[in-house]
């Protein structure tokens, strides 16, 4: 059994459904969040970054997760792709 199976699922068919930008920002904040608690319960074999934009949302912030260490910040694209840090390496 997958911890988070089904919020991950839920979120991301919710990005896949939506045309709306920032909506499927919303989604993909909380599809970040349910990977996350998966990726630190469990041994994915595979190296990920932990990174973190404190002016999403109107300043709210908030990460995603990343196989790259460099910062392409899915919350602001080219606005400010390189705006964030790497939190955490797991």
């Amino acid at each position: 059994d997958i911890p988070n199976a089904e919020k991950i699922r839920n979120n991301a068919n919710k990005i896949a459904e939506s045309s709306d930008i920032e909506k499927q920002r919303e989604d993909f904040e909380e599809l970040s969040m349910a990977f996350y608690d998966l990726a630190k319960k469990e041994n994915l074999n595979i190296t990920l970054y932990k990174q973190y934009c404190p002016m999403a949302f109107d300043n709210k912030g908030a990460f995603w997760l990343s196989s790259e260490k460099e910062i392409r910040n899915p919350y602001f694209g080219d606005k400010m792709l390189k705006c964030g840090k790497v939190q955490e390496e797991l």
